[in-house]
């Protein structure tokens, strides 16, 4: 079936997507500025309607977003929006299989140190209570669930339902590949200069390709959304740098090993499909994100291994397969800003600072940022990414690195 725009085109759908990409017109109901994941999210919601134009400065996920760690933990970070987890979640179901994409679902669990116990269950209590799905396990029943773990040094886990993982570069892709099937113009390499205003708005961008038209433009370009829009928006965001390495241990994880994370060590783990093990985290600002390292630390490496085999049977002599580093923007609270905020030009929409949640939140996002743009109304509640719930819009706030569910 042929979408709208084909349909009045005349043209196939192969033809269609070809001369999107190939011949990118001058005028557009919404530009979209980045290219990741939450850039090709919001093109696809938006395509289903919109003629939309996305501007990548280098390739799709080709930053942050390739570089995720892929988790969904929706549930345990918004224990009090359940909305917000339930929409993300619902979409990772239903979008499991679109074209190479797929999403293992997976449990998690949060193991807790002695010092940690009495809080940990409160909170299980406390959110039990609301009708969320986690429950504390004590330390036997952890390991008698799955073998590799030896929480002897712990009180025991917190046991998260509705979290699971996906290849962050993959899901990217199909939501690119989504967005020009509705419609959507793709333009790669193209770096922009600076937004168009006129008199009552935006008017569209400049670039090194030339100027494009649009009554709206969503800025979804990472930790670079903030020094792009300076000028014109004061945002509290600021730019911090995280690292991940894969670990080959001595036997494979089974198929049903869990996620995870440690509080207080700034480190989270996953597993890959090929049964090794992923571990993620030791976050801290960086002040020059252009400049940073793409390699892992010899410190992380040495704290991973000195952690890991702390909690997990057959990892004393694991092999490193590889490791790398990216950077990604953070706010004060740990949550994006997805707003168009009443001090910006009429028709500018930021998307920014995900604090490394962009690919889990990039379908709440996308689902928001229809609304913002005079879309149908989201399912869930705006506040919790408005830019005013912020006192303070100073860049220069104390950085705080996050587990997977913190």
């Amino acid at each position: 079936m042929m979408n709208e725009q084909e349909s009045r085109s005349g043209e196939s759908s192969t033809e269609g997507r070809r001369g999107a990409k190939d011949r990118p017109r001058g005028s557009y109901d919404v530009i979209v500025v980045g290219g990741g994941v939450v850039g090709c999210a919001v093109a696809r919601e938006l395509a289903a309607d919109r003629e939309v134009l996305v501007v990548e400065r280098g390739q799709i996920a080709g930053e942050a977003t390739a570089l995720a760690a892929g988790e969904i933990t929706m549930s345990p970070s918004y224990t009090d929006e359940p909305g917000i987890a339930d929409h993300a979640n619902e979409f990772f179901r239903a979008y499991d299989g679109t074209g190479e994409f797929s999403f293992a679902e997976r449990h998690s669990v949060e193991l807790v140190p002695p010092d940690r116990e009495g809080e940990a269950r409160r909170r299980v209590e406390r959110l039990a209570d609301r009708g969320v799905a986690v429950e504390f396990l004590e330390p036997g029943a952890v390991e008698r669930r799955h073998s590799r773990f030896d929480l002897s040094r712990f009180a025991g886990a917190v046991r998260h339902e509705d979290t699971g993982f996906v290849d962050p570069y993959t899901f990217a892709v199909t939501l690119k590949e989504d967005a020009e099937a509705r419609g959507a113009t793709i333009l790669t390499d193209t770096e922009v200069a600076g937004l168009v205003t006129d008199g009552t708005g935006i008017a569209g961008v400049e670039t090194d390709a030339g100027a494009f038209e649009a009554p709206q433009v969503v800025v979804a370009a990472g930790w670079r959304t903030e020094p792009f829009l300076r000028d014109r928006l004061e945002l509290p965001v600021r730019p911090y740098r995280t690292q991940c390495v894969v670990l080959d241990p001595d036997e494979a994880l089974d198929e049903d090993f869990p996620m995870g994370w440690v509080p207080g060590e700034h480190v989270y783990f996953r597993p890959e499909r090929n049964g090794d093990l992923l571990v993620g985290g030791w976050s801290f600002a960086e002040d020059d994100p252009e400049g940073a390292s793409d390699r892992e630390d010899e410190a992380f490496r040495d704290h991973v291994a000195d952690l890991v085999p702390g909690f997990l049977r057959a990892f004393d002599r694991a092999r490193f397969v590889n490791g790398w580093a990216g950077v990604d923007g953070a706010t004060p609270d740990t949550r994006p800003v997805v707003d168009a905020p009443a001090e910006a030009p009429d028709g500018l929409v930021v998307a920014t600072g995900f604090h490394g949640r962009g690919v889990m939140t990039a379908p709440v996002a996308a689902t928001a940022v229809r609304e913002l743009v005079g879309g149908e109304p989201a399912p869930f509640p705006l506040s919790p990414f408005a830019l005013d719930r912020f006192e303070s819009r100073s860049r220069d706030f104390e950085f705080f690195s996050i587990s997977a569910g913190d």
